[in-house]
């Protein structure tokens, strides 16, 4: 008889430490509306990142790093044109930058309260973390936002481009 139990566990006390996030295991996507009608998604990668958990379990603080240039949906065209100076401009910001003011638990889900830099210019942004399972000292959870890119000062193709953009990241994090 094979053992099929998930050794996975959901805490209620997150283990204390210093968590990096791993950039070959976290996967991103971003979604936006063209024309009010068709999703369009495209990858998005995190180079870095470290969540710090205090001793009671508490999340004291999460930084995450996305490559700005690593945009790529299936359109060659849409990808140098989101890469420009019209939309993410990673000629001049290489990098969009997540920094958390708060994190609290929400019942099954945490949600952060803080900061996005997109192009230089800092917004304010909750994320909303679910799916939390931790073996050991390896972590994978999932974090959403979304974001009106109007108010991110990015307005290009207004008419075409939905307002929204909506972020999902697959994170795997381990315990230092």
């Amino acid at each position: 008889m094979t053992d099929t139990t998930d050794t996975r566990t959901v805490l209620d006390v997150l283990p204390t430490g210093t968590w990096r996030i791993d950039p070959t295991g976290t996967s991103g996507t971003v979604h936006a509306k063209k024309l009010g009608l068709f999703t369009i998604p495209a990858a998005l990668d995190v180079t870095d990142g470290q969540i710090e958990i205090d001793t009671d379990g508490s999340v004291t603080s999460a930084a995450v790093t996305i490559d700005a240039g690593s945009y790529a949906s299936k359109n060659d065209k849409r990808n140098e044109h989101i890469h420009s100076a019209d939309f993410l401009d990673v000629d001049d910001h290489p990098t969009l930058d997540f920094s958390s003011d708060a994190i609290e638990k929400l019942g099954d889900h945490h949600r952060a309260t803080g900061r996005v830099t997109v192009k230089g210019v800092d917004h304010p942004v909750e994320v909303t973390i679910d799916d939390l399972a931790i073996e050991g000292d390896r972590a994978t959870f999932t974090a959403r936002a979304t974001l009106d890119r109007f108010a991110i000062g990015i307005s290009a193709l207004r008419p075409v481009i939905g307002r929204d953009i909506r972020l999902v990241f697959h994170v795997v994090a381990t315990r230092q």
